[in-house]
């Protein structure tokens, strides 16, 4: 298979592959890069003695189908002008280790604590450069599939990837479990960190309200977390504890602050059900249907079952320990299942 066959197949895969992915999920299409699902440009570079590549892949809305330019590379000059405004670094492509091959794709550079700003930057495209053996085993279609699932989980995550999404996700959860760890990151520091990975920490869920205020005879109380569900499902309202606190005692009964946890939870939904014209209206009217009450307190995985149970009692238990786990199986859960939708062997990576 030549050059233009390997991109062109590659990328035909992708998009074929995110086309199944993102089926009932796609508000995060957006989130995907500028090249895929689109007609592009393909600019390839081929050094004379076939030992190098470059390539540029950008998207081109007037184009009716993907327009192919096939380049000779005799100097860095030319190299450069393929992937401007991107340079090589003054290398040409066949001279790097073998299997070298470098990717970049869509560059945005903003003024510093402007969000309105225009960007200055905002190259919307994917450059790559190195040697034929590495362009060969880059776009090999055996990881087409694989990289499509990168691709979607990270775009349906809100995860911002510099390659793999199995890598930064094993990151996110390697930090996560150092700093239940710390006292310098108890209580808020530890929710905060939640709320950034909200679609992997917590239950699948469609919104999720992140210390939402409640009213009750002119009181005000904030719920840590409240998720609001598929249809059919009950909204989760979840309050986050210290994860220095044990959840049972010795005996096996709730601690304290365990305890206190659960009255917190049931004060937000006596709000709410004692006053639904005022926390329930419009967009919150999810909050007058069935509810579940969670709190996640304390480490440790070593009272499993008994966390398990506490679902009969009225409130869930969860440890953050627990939370970890349940996060690293629902992931498992998910990639297996995109696997499995793209004819490809499961996975459970974490």
């Amino acid at each position: 298979m030549d050059h233009v066959e390997t991109i062109i197949q590659y990328l035909s895969i992708i998009d074929e592959s995110l086309d199944h992915l993102s089926n009932h999920n796609e508000g995060s299409l957006s989130n995907l890069p500028s090249w895929v699902l689109q007609k592009k440009k393909i600019d390839i570079g081929i050094t004379t003695d076939n030992e190098g590549v470059v390539i540029k892949i950008t998207p081109e809305d007037s184009l009716e189908k993907d327009q192919v330019n096939i380049f000779d590379i005799y100097t860095v000059n030319d190299v450069n002008k393929i992937i401007a405004p991107m340079s090589s670094g003054g290398h040409l492509p066949n001279k790097g280790p073998e299997k070298s091959f470098v990717l970049l794709s869509d560059m945005s550079v903003v003024e510093a604590n402007n969000p309105l700003a225009i960007p200055v930057l905002d190259n919307k495209f994917m450059v790559g450069w190195g040697r034929t053996s590495g362009f060969e085993d880059t776009f090999k279609e055996s990881k087409a599939k694989a990289e499509a699932v990168s691709l979607w989980n990270a775009a349906s995550s809100g995860i911002k990837t510099k390659g793999s999404f199995v890598q930064e996700v094993r990151n996110i959860f390697d930090k996560f479990e150092a700093i239940i760890k710390r006292k310098a990151f108890l209580e808020r520091r530890v929710h905060r960190y939640i709320n950034e990975h909200k679609n992997i920490f917590l239950p699948e869920h469609k919104t999720c309200l992140y210390e939402h205020k409640l009213f009750l005879n002119g009181e005000m109380r904030k719920a840590d977390f409240i998720l609001e569900r598929e249809q059919g499902l009950s909204s989760i309202f979840i309050e986050l504890e210290s994860p220095v606190h044990n959840v049972f005692t010795k005996k096996g009964d709730l601690t304290a602050p365990s305890n206190h946890a659960r009255q917190q939870v049931s004060e937000w939904v006596k709000y709410v059900e004692n006053e639904p014209q005022t926390n329930a209206k419009d967009d919150y009217s999810f909050l007058t249907g069935p509810k579940e009450r969670m709190v996640v307190i304390g480490r440790g995985l070593e009272n499993r079952d008994r966390l398990i149970d506490t679902k009969y009692d009225g409130v869930t238990f969860w440890t953050y320990s627990l939370m970890l786990e349940e996060a690293k199986n629902r992931m498992n859960e998910r990639l297996s299942s995109q696997y499995k939708l793209l004819g490809l062997d499961p996975v459970k990576p974490f």
